[in-house]
């Protein structure tokens, strides 16, 4: 999940992702020649053909796969501990967790790039961000992502540091939100500065239409909060990090408008929580997640809603 850096990876950019704890698992057996079957325990048993295939958006992202790694056809059982619609990268856990299954191989940028392709084959147009931090996950490290390149590198996250997820109750899906708008919007506002991700506050100037300003003001602010955050970690600074999570959650939700009434209720309860720094929405946005900076030992929650505390997990989060 992305710890700073909404919105930036398909605007070359930078972002700051972690892994949580939760895990998906996928194994990967036999099936008829020409034949895709997922079996998951949250959406049942599914079945299609590689020759035409129909079916709901896992399943068709694991044809993608299948097809890319050469597998004359396949079963594949999916066991996954993550909350499906929460902003936590289970579509991309379940992508790279079954592109490993099928035994794929390659450097970190091919295996995200190819999962990347399936999940679009889904009908959902991510950029590199989930796959990567997925990918690039160690325990008790931020993986700092600069996506032109892309290159990264790892940062260690301090003990004095407390981050919890917490769901907001919005479910929301990447396909069925305005994510994909957005998207329009930011490659509207490149076609005018340049990439987003590497453009000067002061290029703003030139962007005619107010609202492509404020979506490109919202990808030019954030990867300067993510330079920012670097040093806040690296200090081990509590409140300055959170100072930036709360101001990057003001951003998308005034600038890129990406949060929801609901999403706000659950942010301003876990604000007023004693020892709590900064809390922001997480992921595409439109629902899911909270990501709530705070310290250590502080209870951070919401009665009735899930959450977990975040402790840099290696392994990606997937077998």
């Amino acid at each position: 999940m992305t710890l700073l850096g909404e919105h930036t990876d398909y605007n070359e950019g930078c972002a700051l992702a972690i892994a949580t704890s939760q895990r998906t698992t996928v194994r990967a057996g036999a099936a008829a020649r020409g034949t895709v079957e997922v079996a998951s325990s949250e959406l049942g048993v599914a079945a299609t053909t590689l020759a035409a295939p129909s079916g709901p958006p896992h399943l068709l992202l694991a044809v993608a796969l299948a097809t890319a790694a050469g597998s004359p056809g396949v079963r594949l059982v999916v066991d996954s501990e993550l909350p499906l619609g929460a902003g936590l990268s289970s579509s991309a856990a379940y992508a790279v967790a079954t592109a490993l299954a099928l035994g794929m191989t390659g450097d970190p940028v091919r295996l995200a790039t190819a999962c990347q392709v399936a999940e679009r084959a889904a009908g959902s147009d991510v950029g590199l961000l989930d796959q990567l931090a997925v990918l690039l996950a160690s325990r008790g490290c931020v993986v700092d992502i600069d996506f032109v390149g892309p290159t990264w590198t790892l940062i260690h996250l301090p003990g004095s540091i407390g981050l919890t997820v917490v769901d907001s109750g919005e479910r929301r899906t990447i396909a069925g939100s305005a994510y994909r708008t957005r998207r329009k919007e930011c490659e509207a506002a490149a076609n005018v500065v340049g990439p987003l991700g590497r453009a000067a506050r002061d290029s703003l100037a030139s962007i005619d239409d107010p609202v492509l300003v404020r979506r490109a003001r919202h990808v030019i602010s954030e990867c300067e909060r993510v330079v920012e955050a670097r040093g806040a970690l690296a200090r081990a600074d509590l409140q300055a990090l959170g100072d930036l999570v709360d101001a990057g959650h003001a951003s998308l939700r005034d600038d890129f408008e990406a949060s929801t009434p609901l999403v706000e209720a659950a942010r301003e309860r876990l604000r007023r929580t004693p020892g709590v720094t900064g809390v922001r929405l997480t992921g595409a946005g439109f629902g899911g997640v909270l990501l709530v900076v705070h310290e250590p030992d502080a209870a951070v929650g919401i009665e009735g809603h899930w959450s977990g505390r975040l402790e840099a997990a290696d392994g990606a989060g997937v077998s």
